[in-house]
C-alpha cells in the first residue's frame, strides 16, 4: 500500500479548503524566520530554533495548498 496524503484523510489529516490568505501568511512568516536565523548576534540555538520554525511553516503552507 502506497502511503499518501489521501490516505490519511482521517486517520492523521483532514481535508480543508485551502485558502490562499494563510499560505501567504505562512510563507512570510517563514521568510522572516529564515532572515532570523541568519542574525549572528544571537546564539546557534536561537538561529536553530528559527531555521527550524521556517521548515514547519514551509511545509505547512504545502499542506494547506494541498487541501
Amino acid at each position: 500500500m502506497n502511503m499518501t496524503l489521501n490516505n490519511l484523510v482521517g486517520i492523521s489529516f483532514e481535508r480543508i479548503i485551502p485558502h490562499h490568505d494563510t499560505i501567504n501568511h505562512l510563507l512570510i512568516a517563514a521568510e522572516r524566520n529564515i532572515s532570523d536565523s541568519k542574525i549572528s548576534a544571537v546564539s546557534a540555538e536561537n538561529r536553530f530554533d528559527a531555521a527550524y520554525k521556517a521548515i514547519m511553516q514551509i511545509a505547512n503552507a504545502a499542506l494547506q495548498a494541498n487541501g
